[in-house]
């Protein structure tokens, strides 16, 4: 089986999303199928989807309007040329793109319209083009398809939900050592109680909530810190509120980072504050360190997080319950240790990558043959 990811993302942009893709790209070649990655030439998806495995092969592409018949002729040869069996879209542009390229292709593969997270529109182009397009739809969590059915035009039994999953990796709780390299890594007091935060700086990630409670948070446990892993558009604005609010002493930026090892196997918690999360990547990366889990009850989040066993939901735009979740967590030091082991359990349990792996191959196998498991 081949297999085309096409993702039009930009250029400087790397999210969860992106990351599945390099998971599951990954995990197909090793079952022995053909992996083919589209997408912008010089973006950090490509580079990074790619990097350091020559089986996976990737196809620079200009990708501008979303019926540029120049880019779909593109598409659809790199379909025949390659012999691909099913197409898997990201973006409403990729749907149309990838969709339209395969009608014209020779090869006619099927196209799944993946979805990591709701850009459904309830427009004439969506409710009349996108079902034309699309033969399989998928999710990650049982809220999402939810959302994305609600305008009829995408029917509940042909959308499957498949859990991510992210590779094995044995982090221990506690781990001091890990925690002292965090703290000398960021200058901070070997004392200090880190609260990791990991996201783009988007508004759907609900940062400035907690800017909001940070300075109550900081009354009630003056030796917290707010380490935050990601970029984005908002990081300007985010800064400025945390200066204003006079908290920056307590705030660490540390960029978008190749790898979080350390700073989630170092760190004490993690704080989620989405507004909307269809799934939850980050999460199920703070589970498997062992962090227990601050995170609002919003999307796909309640079928990741078990209220009060694996971590603690809150509801989302309100800093208050944040500040009371951490209070909670502060005071129990016993019962905080308990939650972030009994995450990771359930991390090894129900979202590692094997297990998201066997499921897609399955999947794609029965898309690629014209079923619909």
């Amino acid at each position: 089986m081949n297999v085309l990811f096409l993702d039009s993302i930009e250029k400087k942009t790397y999210g969860g999303y992106q990351n599945w893709i390099r998971l599951v790209a990954k995990g197909l070649v090793e079952k022995g199928h053909g992996v083919f990655i589209a997408g912008r030439p010089g973006s950090e998806y490509l580079r990074r989807v790619g990097e350091g495995d020559a089986r996976i092969n990737r196809s620079p592409i200009s990708i501008s309007g979303d019926f540029n018949p120049f880019t779909i002729r593109k598409i659809s040869r790199l379909i025949d040329d390659k012999n691909i069996d099913i197409v898997i879209c990201d973006f409403n542009k990729d749907v149309r793109l990838g969709g339209l390229a395969s009608r014209f292709s020779k090869r006619k593969p099927k196209v799944l319209w993946n979805l990591g997270l709701d850009i459904t529109k309830n427009n004439f182009i969506h409710r009349n083009l996108t079902p034309r397009l699309v033969n399989a739809v998928a999710v990650p969590s049982e809220g999402l398809k939810k959302q994305v059915t609600r305008f009829g035009y995408i029917k509940p039994d042909e959308v499957k939900v498949i859990p991510h999953g992210i590779p094995y990796k044995e982090f221990k709780r506690p781990n001091s050592e890990a925690a002292g390299t965090l703290r000398d890594k960021y200058k901070l007091d070997q004392d200090a109680i880190v609260a990791v935060t990991s996201g783009r700086f988007v508004t759907q990630k609900g940062h400035v909530y907690l800017v909001d409670a940070a300075p109550e948070i900081i009354a009630a446990e003056p030796s917290i810190r707010f380490l935050w892993l990601g970029s984005g558009p908002l990081e300007k604005s985010l800064k400025k509120k945390i200066k204003i609010l006079s908290v920056e002493r307590c705030f660490v930026f540390a960029g978008m980072l190749d790898n979080t090892d350390l700073e989630l196997a170092g760190s004490d918690l993690m704080i989620h504050p989405s507004i909307d999360e269809p799934f939850g990547f980050s999460i199920i990366e703070g589970m498997r360190a062992g962090l227990p889990v601050i995170a609002t009850n919003v999307g796909g989040i309640p079928e990741v997080v078990r209220d009060g066993e694996t971590g603690i939901l809150i509801n989302a735009r309100i800093p208050g319950e944040i500040v009371s979740a951490v209070e909670r967590l502060m005071d129990d030091k016993e019962y905080t240790l308990k939650m972030g082991l009994a995450g990771q359990a359930r991390w090894k349990k129900e979202f590692n990558l094997e297990i998201m792996i066997d499921r897609w191959e399955k999947y794609l196998k029965a898309v690629a043959n014209g079923r619909q498991p």
